[in-house]
């Protein structure tokens, strides 16, 4: 074969190898370019899908607004309204702060007025209430009480001579015996007991204490009638210089009450106009015993009425009130003083 020949088939073998390389070359290329352009398309899908989910999401959002929008517009007419009738009250109100104030001043009149009306009742109620449950006694003695000075001076002149003891003496028996003579016993009736709110309900009760001018006037009362009566006239008369107390005794059942003068010395006078007894001697004439033999002879003297279990629970004047659970304990208490 000749040369020429032999480099044309070795042409032909290297082009026909050529194109074989190329041909796979290309098939590979148009295989990775078809995989690429898969890869391409399911990622412009999936932007589609969510490009398509945030399409309805804005729909969604349009239509709120649309919502919120057309609500606006429905209630711009209410607030309208509002801030319309917020300016006719302020106008109003502008118009009428005469009639407000007079208002005011008419509503403060008038808590004032039933303020001034419960002060009234409370004063009545303590006022009534202190006749019977015996919680502020002191205010009971009154030595300066008119009523109580012109009787004083009409029964004994008062005290003309302040150093001499015996007309002094001799007055009080004679302020003790006009009580005793003057003074009617009565024993008390029902009275009302009021209640802390004035529609509460009302009860009574069977005690009460008079104060000395009421006493006075009306010449009638009991035990503690006449003892408040005859202690403030006592304490009037010697012009509140020195001590005169009433003084109480009770069982479990009942009481009583009479008036005691401490005498120094650690004395004793106990006068009891309402049990016509007094401290005296064999004449007549008032004694001064030993404090525990006289209170002793007053509770003897009262045992058979009252019984054995009588004893002192409670002295009190206009300058002091003690109470007591024994007559050894007010016997300790007047040595004591």
């Amino acid at each position: 074969m000749s040369e020429k020949k032999v480099v044309s088939k070795k042409v032909a073998i290297a082009l026909g190898i050529i194109c074989v390389v190329l041909a796979v070359c290309l098939v590979g290329a148009v295989a990775n370019y078809t995989s690429v352009i898969g890869v391409k398309d399911n990622s412009i899908a999936s932007l589609n899908s969510q490009i398509a989910s945030k399409d309805s999401q804005i729909s969604t959002l349009n239509s709120q607004l649309g919502q919120l929008q057309v609500w606006l517009e429905g209630n711009t007419t209410l607030l309208n309204s509002l801030e319309l009738e917020k300016e006719k009250l302020s106008l109003w109100l502008e118009g009428n702060k005469t009639l407000l104030a007079q208002t005011q001043t008419w509503l403060q009149g008038n808590i004032t007025y039933y303020e001034s009306q419960i002060a009234a009742y409370e004063n009545l109620r303590d006022k009534v209430n202190q006749r019977w449950n015996q919680v502020n006694v002191e205010p009971f003695i009154t030595p300066q009480d008119q009523a109580v000075r012109d009787i004083v001076y009409a029964i004994t002149g008062g005290w003309s001579d302040p150093s001499d003891w015996n007309e002094y003496w001799s007055d009080v028996k004679a302020m003790y015996t006009w009580v005793v003579s003057n003074i009617e016993y009565r024993s008390d009736g029902l009275y009302p007991m009021l209640p802390n709110d004035p529609f509460g309900d009302l009860h009574f009760w069977d005690e009460m204490w008079q104060f000395s001018n009421e006493t006075l006037s009306l010449r009638k009362g009991d035990c503690e009638d006449m003892a408040i009566l005859l202690c403030s006239m006592i304490r009037c008369y010697n012009d509140m210089k020195y001590p005169v107390e009433c003084i109480i005794i009770e069982n479990s059942t009942s009481g009583h009450m009479a008036v005691q003068i401490p005498v120094s010395g650690y004395k004793l006078v106990i006068l009891d106009p309402a049990g016509k007894y007094y401290s005296h001697d064999i004449l007549g004439n008032i004694a001064f015993n030993e404090i525990t033999t006289e209170i002793n002879n007053w509770l003897n003297y009262w045992k058979p009425y009252m019984g054995s279990d009588v004893y002192v629970s409670r002295v009190f004047s206009d300058y002091l009130d003690k109470t007591f659970t024994s007559t050894n304990e007010y016997i300790t208490w007047m040595y004591s003083r």
